[in-house]
């Protein structure tokens, strides 16, 4: 007779594999044992594609980024204890950024806890608020089925994350090996709405700013509403409407040199960088937008909006044409000034970001990590089509990224890029350590290396009266050859310093294919810092001219 834990699994992995489960990542471990088991034999019958990582914070990244390219649920298997906790970071990202990962944590039985066990802590609501998707802590001798179907009709509108606690009782191993999992497929729980689209009418002079989004359908209609207002967009990095008609290069850096728009309409959580911020408070009308496809929280920052609507409006006004041409010029004079001061051999962060950018093909992916990759972008990229953006800006972290960036590249297309930073880099070089035989995609990874955090210096913490301690505890310098790193985990790896070697190695790994790494040695940290603050200021005469 098969033993209860492992009909328990079992259970588990055919309810999930129903709801159209494509890809599970497991962490190995004793009490999880039941689920991992049933997921390699699903795997071994071709069901699903099975992660393996023996790191549970990458294998929780690994499973966001599944689920942020694919839009469907992904499992992540762990074992009691602190394992569970190591989940914490990539379960706080899909709960902010609204995607669908799966937490499947086993523990040990309800008997056992509060007793000192071994491997036993409070972990059945150990992510709080954060499984907004809905939480089970499942007995072993629960109607497994009844529990994840009223899990699963706890969802609302908006995706997260979902915790299904087991408890597993001993045996622990099936008693046989010969089960192949019966899946007769089921329509996914559909997250109920009756939002329309409201009709406005709004003055002529506007502009829609958009933060991280990741809805085709949605990136469809802003860039229509552009259009029909004759309006500037300014995208963040991830709004994916950086190939609209009237999208901006340099949006954040006209800002502070503009004329103050009678209204803003912004869509997504945007307010990337001071500027786009002050934009918001400036206003003397806001209009956010929170979209299905975000998190739950109402995306207002600053609690600046008028209103808040549930779908992008359609829009009309008095379109005033001089409007959008005052931007577009402005925009172009900011794109010499970008040209003139990115154009060196030798390469900077800003230089090697945008060299990137526009190497892309279209029909790519592109993972863009926070701090200062994502302002290279939003800042100094030209617009364009094609490429496919994303970010972790949920919780705007570095932690997970190569781990989150492999995951978007095992599902968003056949070429994939990430651009990092040094220091997030090493925060994750333990997403390179995948073993042989795992799944590997077409992940080129380029990192910006000026030896320690470079964002600092433009912020309040690189004032001169705070350079005593500035290094050691902002700077954080590391002196480590990142491309030796690399090359130890077994991920092939190139050092650069010239765009000329940047293409050449660009080239390369697309010829090559699989997963590599290029190591750009960007320069000093401070005259990065002195490159960015002359572009400002160049661009600020410019446009006084």
């Amino acid at each position: 007779m098969t033993n209860q834990s492992t009909v328990a699994a079992r259970t588990i992995v055919e309810h999930l594999l129903a709801a159209g489960v494509k890809h599970v990542v497991v962490a190995p471990g004793s009490r999880s044992a039941p689920l991992s088991y049933a997921f390699a034999q699903a795997a071994s019958a071709g069901l699903v594609t099975l992660h393996v990582r023996i790191d549970e914070r990458d294998a929780g990244f690994l499973a966001l980024g599944l689920a942020k390219a694919s839009g469907l649920p992904v499992p992540v298997v762990v074992t009691s204890g602190s394992a569970v906790a190591n989940l914490l970071p990539a379960v706080v990202e899909a709960h902010y950024s609204g995607i669908p990962l799966v937490v499947l944590a086993a523990d040990r039985p309800a008997s056992a806890r509060d007793r000192r066990a071994p491997q036993t802590i409070t972990q059945a609501d150990i992510f709080g608020a954060f499984v907004n998707g809905g939480h089970a802590d499942i007995a072993p001798d629960a109607d497994v089925n009844a529990v994840i179907e009223a899990v699963l009709n706890e969802q609302g509108v908006h995706a997260g994350p979902i915790h299904l606690n087991v408890q597993f009782d001993m045996p622990l191993m099936p008693d046989d090996e010969s089960w192949i999992p019966q899946v007769k497929r089921i329509e996914p729980v559909e997250r109920v709405t009756t939002h329309t689209r409201e009709l406005l009418m709004v003055p002529a002079h506007g502009v829609i700013l958009v933060g991280d989004v990741n809805d085709r359908e949605a990136t469809c209609e802003i860039s229509q509403l552009g259009d029909d207002l004759g309006w500037p967009i300014i995208w963040e990095t991830s709004a994916n409407v950086h190939g609209a008609r009237t999208a901006l290069s340099h949006g954040v850096l006209l800002l502070p040199h503009m004329p103050t728009p009678d209204v803003v309409i912004s869509i997504g959580a945007a307010g990337l960088s001071r500027a786009t911020g002050k934009l918001l408070q400036s206003t003397s009308h806001h209009i956010a937008v929170h979209l299905d496809s975000d998190g739950p929280e109402v995306p207002d920052m600053f609690g600046t909006a008028d209103s808040i609507l549930n779908a992008i409006p359609q829009a009309t006004n008095d379109k005033d044409v001089q409007w959008l041409a005052l931007w577009q010029q402005a925009d172009a004079k900011a794109a010499d000034v970008v040209a003139m001061n990115l154009s060196a051999q030798t390469l900077t962060g800003p230089s090697a970001a945008i060299q990137l950018w526009n190497h892309v093909a279209d029909d790519s992916a592109l993972m863009v990590s926070a701090s200062w990759p994502v302002r290279h972008i939003e800042a100094f990229a030209p617009a364009r089509s094609g490429v496919r953006v994303f970010g972790n800006r949920g919780a705007n972290g570095i932690d997970g990224l190569i781990s989150t960036a492999w995951g978007i590249a095992c599902e968003a297309a056949e070429r994939n890029y990430l651009l990092i930073g040094d220091v997030a880099f090493l925060h994750d070089m333990s997403g390179l350590n995948v073993a042989e035989g795992q799944p590997q995609p077409n992940l080129t990874i380029v990192v910006l290396d000026n030896d320690g955090s470079g964002i600092f210096s433009q912020l309040e913490q690189g004032a001169p009266q705070y350079a005593k301690h500035y290094e050691e505890v902002f700077g954080t310098p590391h002196g480590r050859d990142l491309w030796v790193v690399a090359e130890s985990l077994g991920v092939p790896a190139k050092r650069v310093t010239t765009r000329d070697e940047l293409d050449r190695a660009l080239a390369m790994a697309d010829r090559i294919g699989g997963v590599s790494v290029i190591v750009c040695t960007t320069g000093n940290r401070a005259d990065e810092n002195a490159l960015i603050t002359r572009i400002k200021s160049e661009v600020a005469l410019a446009l006084a001219d």
